[in-house]
């Protein structure tokens, strides 16, 4: 294995170290987003009504943000400690499969909820989505998510790696030898999906917010001294949770832009990381990973919004918190 004093574990080492920052943040971004997600399972499903109109499918996105957040973190810090002692071929198959799935599911539920949210706010006495309905599609989301990230199981596996200089061989988790066409048409499915989702999240909400705006402006109303109405309530909730959303789908869609633009440069230069100076590496390689972050900051944005999750979340805080 040795070719001088230079070895296959000194190669792996070299550039673990190249990514070390990125290492460091993933582990962060672990926790973080398992110990928010997980409280806001808990809380959404034991403590509030979770099939209340506005917060039923929260505890769907949590878990998918629990799930993406754990397969993620795990994907960057194995390849950030292995780039070139990738363990096997079937942990390199299963994470990609599963990231690329819950990626998508992601966009899909923020999609439906961009929907979800249209109706109750610039359609209020149309079509409206009964528990039955928001049941199976949920359901369909997360077949279609499956479907479309099928495909990369055969599309990546433990490829063989050799050192250009010295001929030292490695293994990495990369794409399968003369899949080139597939995986460029699989990547331009899976772009398109996910544009068409955003783009149309983007329609909707703009829908959602001229009608907030100009029809539901508290502002533009009559002060009241008398304690408000039901339907006041529901329509001030209905503006607060619909802010909320559009947030969140504000946040992950900026989350996804830079990991896009380096596959199309990875698409367009297949040695991309190799001329890269250590410096450029540590940035290219956190700011490759930030798609991460839109599994682990949704909890937060709940805890800002929504004022009964924030109570119930410092009932469990280690720490005292005083609400303002």
């Amino acid at each position: 294995m040795k070719n001088g004093t230079f070895d296959l574990v000194t190669w792996n080492n070299d550039y673990a170290r190249r990514y070390i920052a990125s290492t460091v943040l993933h582990s962060l971004y672990l926790v973080l987003g398992v110990c928010g997600n997980l409280t806001a399972i808990i809380i959404y499903t034991t403590k509030m009504n979770s099939k209340h109109d506005d917060r039923y499918f929260i505890p769907f996105l949590a878990s998918v943000d629990l799930a993406g957040c754990i397969v993620s973190t795990t994907f960057m810090l194995i390849t950030n400690n292995h780039p070139y002692s990738y363990p096997n071929t079937a942990i390199c198959k299963l994470l990609h499969f599963s990231a690329s799935g819950l990626i998508v599911e992601s966009i899909f539920l923020l999609f439906v909820i961009s929907v979800q949210r249209y109706q109750k706010i610039c359609r209020p006495f149309g079509f409206q989505m009964n528990l039955r309905c928001k049941r199976i599609v949920a359901i369909l989301v997360s077949l279609l998510a499956i479907a479309l990230a099928f495909p990369s199981i055969f599309l990546y596996e433990r490829i063989e790696v050799v050192h250009l200089s010295t001929n030292v061989t490695g293994h990495g988790c990369g794409p399968v030898p003369n899949t080139d066409t597939f995986a460029a048409i699989h990547r331009i499915v899976f772009m398109v999906f996910e544009f068409i989702s955003i783009i149309c999240m983007s329609i909707f909400y703009g829908c959602v917010g001229y009608t907030l705006m100009t029809k539901l402006n508290p502002a533009r109303k009559e002060p009241r001294v008398n304690q408000k109405s039901g339907r006041e309530k529901g329509m001030t909730n209905g503006k607060k949770y619909s802010l909320m959303f559009m947030f969140i789908s504000l946040v992950s869609t900026l989350c996804f832009f830079p990991p896009w633009i380096f596959i199309l440069l990875e698409t367009n230069d297949k040695t991309f990381w190799i001329h890269l100076s250590y410096e450029e590496t540590q940035f290219f390689v956190i700011l490759r990973g930030v798609f991460v972050l839109n599994f682990v900051v949704n909890p937060f944005i709940y805890c800002f919004f929504d004022s009964k999750f924030r109570q119930n979340a410092f009932k469990y805080c280690p720490w005292k918190i005083k609400e303002s």
